[in-house]
């Protein structure tokens, strides 16, 4: 069911600006979207009791913290009945080193993020998910280079524009 709370242009420029700077103060954020310090800070947490903003986060440097090996992997599953999904997500979700598991449309069922200190680290964990029982048919992996663009926040006046 749609949230009844109504996101206003306000509440759109408070969301813009907290996704990237999580950590600014309330008269700093009230400056920001040109509005008061009592109302913006009652905007935000309403925000937050609606669930428009989940929790708050450090974006962490892994490359300058440890060594590591990142891997997008495709998984396809075996069989596309509702337990089949439900069974593989359950399992996805108590594995640390997936950091991310999106279910996709197209060729794969899941594509994941995959953060581990090594290649032998991620082998034993791709062979523990094969082998678990999940219904996984494929895995099939991608390390990741280098990061071309990171994430720096939804584009919120894009997605709430006219169209043109």
């Amino acid at each position: 069911m749609p949230n009844p709370f109504k996101l206003d242009r306000l509440n759109l420029r408070i969301l813009q600006t907290l996704q990237t700077s999580g950590r600014i103060t309330n008269l700093d954020l009230a400056e920001a979207v040109a509005l008061s310090p009592s109302p913006c800070l009652e905007r935000v947490k309403r925000l937050e009791r609606e669930g428009y903003i989940r929790h708050y986060l450090a974006e962490i440097d892994l490359d300058a913290c440890l060594p590591h090996v990142r891997l997008m992997a495709e998984v396809t599953l075996e069989n596309h009945r509702k337990e089949d999904f439900r069974r593989f997500e359950q399992a996805v979700a108590g594995i640390p080193e997936v950091v991310s598991c999106y279910k996709i449309a197209g060729p794969y069922d899941y594509t994941m993020d995959v953060v581990c200190r090594d290649h032998l680290h991620y082998g034993t964990m791709e062979a523990g998910l094969l082998a678990g029982g999940f219904g996984i048919a494929r895995i099939r992996s991608h390390e990741v280079i280098e990061r071309s663009k990171p994430f720096s926040g939804f584009p919120l006046d894009l997605l709430t524009a006219p169209d043109a």
